[in-house]
């Protein structure tokens, strides 16, 4: 019997969600990461084949990060990142953004079951609630698409 950290990888390869994941550990590990007053100024936007796209809030931040390149990988070794670009951009406060855009699509009774059922046999905790978050978030997505697309037929 092969160990679930070992069938995970291959797992979140073959669904297409293997960056997505690295991302949202990434997204919530980033202040402890990273040290203020880096943290407020940088956020990390998206993950490709282990390239990672950073947005950066200041101008003098994103030439020192320029600078410092090297020395920013090598605290993002363990999420296997390869290489780093940083861009200028606006950082959003994703707590404000939620509050002014509450979500009103839910998922069924049967849908969450089925999530659990997945997610039951993966033994570390921080994992299972990634993936539990990122199943859930993908199935509301749907269900807003579908809702959206009887909506308009109405």
């Amino acid at each position: 019997m092969r160990k679930i950290g070992f069938v995970l990888p291959s797992l979140f390869n073959t669904l297409g969600i293997e960056d997505a994941v690295k991302l949202k550990l990434l997204r919530k590990k980033w202040g402890e990461i990273f040290s203020s007053p880096l943290r407020d100024y940088t956020y990390p936007k998206e993950i490709k084949e282990g390239f990672l796209y950073v947005v950066v809030s200041s101008h003098a931040w994103l030439n020192e990060l320029r600078l410092l390149k090297d020395d920013f990988l090598k605290k993002l070794v363990s999420y296997e990142i390869k290489d780093v670009e940083f861009k200028f951009g606006r950082i959003y406060n994703s707590k404000r953004n939620n509050d002014r855009n509450p979500k009103n699509i839910n998922i069924s009774k049967q849908q969450e079951q089925w999530i659990n059922d997945i997610v039951k046999k993966v033994n570390d905790d921080e994992i299972r609630l990634v993936l539990k978050n990122l199943i859930r978030k993908n199935l509301e997505n749907i269900n807003g698409i579908i809702k959206g697309a009887n909506h308009e037929r109405i």
